[in-house]
């Protein structure tokens, strides 16, 4: 084969690459873009990367804290060894417009980077890596919306009770709080003189320490994210059951004011 040949050979392969990689970019945009997933696996910070099976290159450690929730994907690109995609995380505020939930912006965006081992021939070779990451049902993902953050496999020892009516009827004495400072107050709600009060539901752990933080109600204006990462802070005389240290679960109120 001549050097002109090979190069034409070459030429040919490259833009037929090109054009299959842009092709399964317009049926990923199509299909996920501008659309919420729900996260299958934990997060360990703002940006992460994934082998070609959609495992993470890197497990979170035991103990550390990782997220899981939803992610607003808002840019998707793909190289022949690459598959890029960028998204806001994103809460559910409870409420409808036009009979599809309201979300609400958590954080900055979140990146995730897949090393591809061959290039993309289909939307279905995406979607088969995507789905180890992220419930790629609508209806699937909606059940797993509520963003958290967790101690990574270890959030309690025994059972987790729950401080209400029926924990004080089996005798579940709550947390005594020792450690709990205010979260920070964020600026662009500052600026815009607003406040409000944030709703999440916690675990205590057998020692004391938040061991998750969930989001149930959102606010919105940066107050969601700074107070789920001042309340993992927190520290408290463990509960008790028969003189006992256990884990207890229980809603709390973070409120923001301006003085």
């Amino acid at each position: 084969m001549t050097c002109k040949r090979l190069a034409a050979l070459l030429a040919f392969c490259l833009v037929s690459l090109v054009a299959q990689a842009e092709s399964v970019k317009d049926s990923l945009d199509q299909q996920y873009k501008n659309r919420v997933l729900a996260l299958r696996a934990p997060l360990t910070g703002r940006t992460q990367k994934f082998n070609s099976s959609g495992q993470p290159a890197n497990m979170p450690r035991k103990g550390q804290w990782v997220t899981y929730g939803g992610i607003y994907i808002e840019k998707i690109n793909v190289a022949k060894d690459t598959l890029r995609m960028e998204g806001l995380r994103v809460g559910v505020t409870g409420q409808k417009k036009e009979g599809k939930p309201v979300f609400v912006k958590l954080e900055k965006s979140l990146k995730f980077e897949f090393h591809l081992d061959q290039p993309l021939h289909s939307i279905k070779d995406a979607q088969a890596m995507l789905g180890n990451i992220f419930y790629l049902d609508s209806t699937e993902a909606a059940e797993h919306m509520k963003p958290e953050i967790q101690r990574y496999s270890s959030i309690a020892k025994g059972s987790i009770h729950r401080i209400d009516g029926d924990a004080e009827k089996e005798g579940v004495k709550a947390p005594k709080p020792i450690y709990t400072p205010e979260p920070e107050f964020p600026e662009e709600a500052r600026r815009a003189k607003f406040q409000g009060v944030v709703y999440l539901s916690i675990v205590v752990d057998e020692t004391g320490n938040v061991s998750l933080v969930r989001l149930e109600r959102p606010l919105g204006m940066g107050f969601d994210d700074n107070a789920m990462q001042g309340v993992k802070t927190w520290r408290f005389d463990a509960a008790r059951l028969n003189g006992e240290p256990v884990a207890v679960e229980m809603h709390i109120e973070v409120s923001f004011n301006l003085y």
